[in-house]
């Protein structure tokens, strides 16, 4: 079994690019998705889309839509979520389109980092205005705005049960935050 391996890259002009490593001659996908350099990239559980911050006054929220072509022995569409890049196993061809799908306006610039919880349900940012924003992810809405953090909030990041979310901040501090806990199953 042959593994392509899918990376994202964020750069200074506001754009990301995805690379297939088999292949680094030629990228999948390129997107403009801000007008200043892209600090923040996460990519959902199910490597079906993500969310991105950056210098400028947007939140992208996106879709990625996939097109295999596998090989005659076939083949199998496995995604891996780990932290930054995606593997699909064994395809021969890939090819990867970005659709955005929600464009979110900030008042103030700059999101210096985000994250999606484990099932997929919201997502929080990161900004330079001291605050943490809690959105639904699927829908791209907000639905809170932490206040903790006397300096610029630089990276947040859910806990594996979806329990918990840890914001840090160049004030030197760390906050955990019980936001809206996964509904208990019987």
């Amino acid at each position: 079994m042959r593994l392509t391996l899918v990376l994202p890259s964020q750069y200074e002009d506001g754009t990301v690019v995805w690379w297939d490593i088999r292949n680094p001659a030629a990228p999948l996908s390129s997107v403009k998705y801000h007008s200043e350099p892209v600090l923040s990239l996460s990519i959902d559980p199910s490597c079906q889309g993500g969310i991105s911050g950056g210098a400028d006054d947007k939140i992208m929220v996106f879709n990625l839509d996939y097109n295999l072509t596998f090989g005659s022995k076939g083949g199998s569409l496995c995604f891996k979520a780990l932290p930054i890049y995606m593997i699909l196993s064994d395809p021969t061809a890939v090819v990867l389109t970005c659709i955005v799908r929600k464009d979110i306006s900030m008042e103030r610039p700059g999101i210096a980092g985000t994250s999606i919880r484990p099932d997929g349900k919201i997502a929080a940012t990161a900004g330079w205005d001291h605050r943490v924003r809690i959105y639904n992810y699927r829908k791209g809405n907000p639905l809170a705005i932490l206040k903790y953090h006397n300096a610029t909030c630089n990276a947040v990041s859910f806990s594996t049960d979806c329990k918990l979310l840890a914001s840090s901040s160049e004030d030197t501090t760390v906050a955990l935050w019980e936001i809206y806990p996964p509904r208990k199953t019987t």
